[in-house]
């Protein structure tokens, strides 16, 4: 063995111990899970919206098609699949039944079906409004 060999070998073994050494202990990635929303709306409708939760808490709102059954979808990556949320939003004339589903990692985590009656005159933020998974954050 030469000398450049045998003085490197303490050092392997100094790295292979600080390596491996509780100083220095594992970092925990979270695992993060696709998400799928998907809304559709059997009915002839204007204005309705599809408001679902997107990464670091945060909502975001897209317009849903006024054609029946027309499927929106939309895709995040979240850390735990419970804090995904969905929100379908229908506005007087208009009343339909509404499909909202929400899956996790290609697997179906939630879903509603439900007629949906928005009444005239009444500005509450659960009128016309069919919801699924967690509630929207503030």
């Amino acid at each position: 063995m030469s000398t450049i060999s045998r003085s490197g070998a303490p050092i392997a073994a100094i790295a292979a111990t600080v390596v491996g050494s509780p100083l220095f202990p594992p970092t925990a990635h979270a695992d993060l899970h696709n998400i799928t929303y998907r809304a559709r709306i059997d009915g002839v409708t204007t204005g309705s919206q599809a408001t679902f939760v997107i990464n670091g808490g945060q909502a975001n709102t897209a317009g849903l098609s006024p054609l029946s059954g027309n499927v929106f979808e939309a895709d995040t990556v979240l850390a735990d699949p419970q804090q995904a949320g969905l929100q379908i939003v229908l506005h007087w004339p208009y009343s339909a039944k509404v499909h909202c589903e929400i899956d996790a990692d290609d697997n179906v985590f939630t879903q509603a079906d439900q007629v949906v009656r928005p009444a005239p005159g009444n500005a509450g933020p659960t009128n016309g409004v069919l919801a699924c998974g967690a509630p929207l954050p503030s």
